[in-house]
């Protein structure tokens, strides 16, 4: 199964364009205009949620880099851009490198820097669950809430994958239903729930 899954892959790569002008040709209008509004909110929404992602990046970097020059520690803004860019990554965090940091403070008796840090810490934390629904929003042209509800519901499903793809298939579903694509499927709702009431 595995190698048919391969093979058809490779075929499917390889006669991509051919493909593409079959389908083009016998797709009906409506069906490559949605086709076409699909591909384009999938691109936006992605394409805006790493937008976001990448802004975040550099205010962690900053706020790092600040606390890092007053702790004196050497190669600051490369180390403050290293731990921002780790923190960009799925499942990793700036807690990759500040928890092994503290850990080591504390052992060796730096407990100042120790407690500095785990503020540091709470710090990036705190401004990037802040600032990414509000950033995230913006940037795909949906509300705050509505990114983090998108957001939430994907993590929910399929942990930080999830959290990624939860927006553009989000941002679809929006497209949808203001090109009144579930309409027949509200009005049946409305008719049921009507129906309900009459009969109780």
């Amino acid at each position: 199964q595995f190698i048919m899954t391969v093979l058809a892959s490779y075929f499917i790569i390889a006669e991509r364009d051919k493909l593409v002008s079959i389908i083009s040709r016998i797709a009906p209008e409506s069906v490559k205009a949605t086709w076409r509004l699909v591909a384009e909110n999938f691109r936006n929404a992605v394409g805006g949620y790493f937008k976001a992602q990448f802004k975040i990046m550099w205010i962690i970097t900053l706020i790092l880099f600040i606390v890092f020059e007053i702790l004196h520690v050497d190669y600051s803004f490369l180390l403050a851009l290293l731990i921002a860019f780790i923190d960009l990554l799925p499942v990793f965090g700036t807690g990759t490198i500040l928890w092994p940091w503290i850990v080591i403070d504390i052992i060796n008796g730096n407990y100042k820097r120790a407690i500095v840090l785990g503020v540091l810490y709470l710090a990036c934390q705190l401004v990037k669950q802040l600032l990414q629904p509000k950033m995230v929003g913006d940037s795909i042209g949906v509300s705050p809430f509505a990114a983090l509800l998108f957001m939430y519901i994907g993590y929910q499903l399929k942990g930080i994958l999830g959290m990624i793809f939860g927006i553009p298939i989000g941002m679809m579903l929006i497209s949808f239903y203001r090109l009144g694509m579930f309409d027949r499927l509200i009005q049946g709702f409305h008719i049921l729930a009507s129906d309900l009431n009459d009969f109780r």
